[in-house]
């Protein structure tokens, strides 16, 4: 009898699918061909112990086992647990009608228990890859937290052969396996002393709306720009961004420890725990700083991170200096004075922009002299001046921005900082918390599409948004920031729908027309024409 399994292998952060066929015929001896590891060939004392100690019979016939594909070659031992089910199944010893619906992967003990595995999601990737209804496997309980059922197939532990078995049978788990697949109430997170040693927004006073604009890029995992002359703050707040940061998903917490621990890096070295990787840079940015050693690996790397489906073959080796890029996966890169970098440096900023490997901050000055804005320090550009400086960022970095925020200075008399970072990571989180369980990720990495669709907008905002964008007359890209500008919004107000003033808010923060210097070029060429007729008089 054939019996045909469907398995995988854990190749760095990818996984392989694996075919395994059973065939039971008159015989005597175990063959395993296809290319099988040493470990693998070894697995046959391991699986027949198993099989023994688990009270079921281990046939005495002539047993061939074939992996697929043949020129792959397998390593480990994730593949004695859909070995085993194929022997008994193809024994006749239990049914064969759902072994091809699910994805099984383990590794057994002599005692027939299976061995955990500790990051099971490039396995639930593969079995929605390979359109399965679910992972047969071993894990820890806790890790099947933030899984979103519409994003991941079912995850089924089983904790030994026995249970594997009574599953194929019954199409049911165990009650003890079922209540380690239960996930965690919804609940919030609590505050930790980790996130209050980046510091609280409380000891920055004033700046309402940087302090709203953080918070509005915290929750949906925007890109923002900021923009200000020295002193009014802005790098003070950013530097506080972490203690209001969401928690890091697990499935980002297994990426960041496969890196890490092919790497040899010193910097992000340690275990991730809930918070998000934060690093912040000031220039100059070198192209090694943001890659790494190997920066055509790198990529691959951050490709790969957002599912782009790119294979390794071989397997690839993280370089030993991690790049910036590859630090911050799913967290926070903080760049400070983004004008004194490169406009090379710039321009590969983008990709990782536009994937969303990472939440990008920047801050710049406002003006070549930094004092334009400032209500006490006289800015002596000129128009011109302010519009070259303007230009110095590209279309296409300027559109990546979801957020553009102009801060200007302000006395020592404005009103003092109440609200701490605590209450406002409350808010955060909890508009985290809506995002993960409707869509599975931030706002940010939304398609135009999934917004629209997410938006639940009646026809009369539909009507006034479109107006609004056809008045900005801003790109699809824009557009969609836009979007999710909004729906962050709802999401921060608890509101099931994108309504008007949450598209008000949006167009505030997105700042599509970034007018900040032209409104005041008048202003600036008055002051220039000005002095010049002094100048003039005072040569005649």
């Amino acid at each position: 009898m054939l019996v045909t399994l469907q398995s995988g292998l854990v190749q760095f952060l990818d996984a392989t699918p694996i075919t395994v066929e059973v065939s039971i015929t008159r015989g005597i001896k175990y063959f395993i061909v296809g290319l099988a590891d040493t470990a693998l060939k070894e697995s046959k004392q391991r699986i027949y112990t198993a099989i023994k100690n688990t009270q079921f019979h281990w046939p005495g016939q002539r047993i061939t086992i074939n992996l697929a594909p043949t020129t792959t070659r397998k390593f480990g031992t994730l593949l004695e647990l859909p070995i085993a089910l194929g022997v008994l199944a193809a024994s006749g010893q239990f049914p064969t009608d759902r072994l091809e619906e699910y994805l099984i992967v383990g590794t057994l003990g002599l005692d027939g228990g299976v061995v955990p595995i500790e990051q099971p999601y490039q396995l639930l990737e593969l079995a929605k890859r390979l359109g399965k209804k679910g992972v047969v496997l071993n894990t820890c309980s806790t890790q099947y937290n933030y899984l979103n059922e519409r994003q991941h197939p079912a995850m089924y532990v089983v904790r030994s052969l026995k249970e594997a078995v009574f599953f194929f049978q019954t199409g049911q788990l165990p009650a003890a396996a079922n209540a380690a697949l239960r996930p965690p109430q919804p609940q919030l997170a609590k505050w930790s002393q980790q996130r209050a040693a980046f510091g609280c927004f409380s000891e920055v006073a004033g700046q309402r709306p940087l302090k709203r604009a953080l918070e509005v890029a915290a929750a949906g995992g925007h890109h923002a720009l900021i923009v200000g002359p020295p002193g009014v703050g802005k790098t003070m707040l950013c530097d506080r961004l972490p203690s209001i940061l969401p928690p890091i998903t697990p499935c980002d917490i297994s990426w960041l420890k496969g890196i890490h621990s092919s790497g040899t890096s010193e910097e992000q070295s340690s275990v991730f725990q809930d918070l998000r990787p934060f690093l912040k840079r000031s220039p100059p940015l070198t192209k090694r700083q943001l890659f790494g050693s190997l920066p055509d690996i790198t990529l691959k790397v951050v490709q790969q991170f957002r599912n782009s489906r790119i294979p390794f073959d071989p397997p690839i080796a993280i370089p030993k200096v991690l790049g910036d890029v590859l630090a911050t996966l799913g967290g926070v890169y903080l760049v400070d004075e983004l004008h004194s970098t490169s406009g090379r440096i710039r321009d590969m900023l983008l990709q990782p922009m536009n994937d969303y490997v990472h939440q990008l901050i920047a801050i710049m000055n406002p003006c070549h002299c930094g004092n334009f804005g400032h209500h006490d320090r006289a800015c002596n550009c000129t128009a011109a001046s302010l519009s070259g400086y303007q230009g110095m960022l590209s279309g296409a970095l300027m559109e990546r921005f979801d957020i553009y925020m102009f801060v200007p200075s302000m006395s020592w008399q404005e009103e003092e900082a109440i609200e701490r970072s605590e209450a406002i990571y409350q808010r955060v989180y909890g508009a985290w918390s809506i995002q993960m369980k409707r869509q599975g990720k931030q706002n940010a990495q939304l398609t135009l599409n999934e917004l629209e669709a997410y938006s639940l907008m009646t026809k009369s905002d539909w009507r006034a948004f479109y107006r609004m964008a056809a008045k900005h007359n801003v790109s699809n890209r824009v557009r969609r920031s836009w979007l999710a500008l909004s729906r962050t919004l709802a999401d921060l107000d608890g509101e099931e729908a994108v309504v008007m003033h949450h598209i008000v808010a949006g167009l505030v923060l997105l700042n599509p027309d970034r007018k900040e210097y032209s409104q005041n070029f008048d202003a600036v060429q008055g002051r220039s024409s000005a002095g010049k007729d002094r100048a003039k008089r005072s040569r005649t």
